[in-house]
């Protein structure tokens, strides 16, 4: 498996720190100084997970791990969960997570517990995992009967609902990254030779500007339901044409991955 291939600003650390978030460590990490509020979007493509209940654990504990400093730190969180057509998506959370200083706390609470709690429980109904809300899990499943994966069209929409806060803020895809949409047949396109350059600048022009926001990443790219297994090269290639597109959109640090 590849690893991270990160650009990021310098790092992060200690109250004197700016409050400025990059990618952290571990896929879809977010990091930033403990007192530093970060507006966050995770952006969660069930179309492979529905599939696979081991590959859709991991999809949910990776968009988790997207949210996990906003949970503790603040911020205006938003997470969905989309398959199929991303022009329709299932909203999980959408809300403004106070930070210590608005809690007037000097110590996170159980709020942290409850809120970290309920976005696994959803998120694992959302993605059949667990049969708790089994009218969000038909939600989501009839998402996969809008056609093509249109993914650069939830990263879009993602980065233009973060470009009207202020801040901070980082925006996570977890998805296989397989873009096919009428706008751009990726994965067609990859079988059919075009180079890979141009291929992710025609990306980059699909997902816009991220223009004010400091962390783009997608996670999980080319992983498939069942385990399946693509050649090395097509792998490279995917996360490559990614980060091209991530680069051009103007993001202030970008991270792209196979791992979850």
């Amino acid at each position: 498996m590849l690893g991270v291939v990160a650009l990021t600003l310098a790092g992060c650390g200690g109250s004197d720190a700016p409050c400025t978030a990059a990618p952290g460590a571990a896929p879809g990490s977010v990091e930033a100084p403990a007192d530093c509020a970060v507006s966050a979007v995770v952006a969660v493509d069930a179309t492979g997970a529905l599939q696979d209940r081991a590959l859709a654990r991991d999809v949910g504990s990776a968009a988790l791990r997207a949210a996990e400093h906003t949970i503790t730190a603040g911020g205006h969180l938003r997470l969905v969960v989309f398959a199929g057509d991303a022009n329709s998506v299932e909203v999980i959370y959408d809300d403004e997570v106070p930070t210590l200083e608005e809690l007037d706390e000097t110590r996170r609470g159980p709020m942290e517990q409850d809120l970290r709690a309920a976005l696994g429980e959803t998120l694992d109904s959302a993605l059949g995992v667990s049969r708790a809300d089994r009218a969000l899990t038909a939600r989501v499943r009839t998402l996969t009967r809008g056609g093509t994966s249109d993914i650069a069209r939830a990263v879009r929409n993602a980065l233009q609902t973060l470009q009207q806060r202020s801040g901070a803020a980082a925006m996570t895809l977890v998805s296989d990254g397989v873009q096919a949409s009428d706008q751009l047949m990726l994965a067609r396109r990859m079988q059919a030779g075009d180079p890979r350059e141009r291929l992710g600048a025609q990306l980059g022009d699909l997902l816009g500007s991220a223009d004010g926001v400091e962390v783009l990443q997608a996670v999980g790219l080319g992983r498939l339901p069942d385990r399946v297994n693509q050649s090395a090269r097509r792998t490279d290639d995917l996360v490559q044409i990614w980060k091209t597109a991530c680069e051009q959109t103007g993001a202030a640090s970008c991270a792209t991955t196979t791992e979850l």
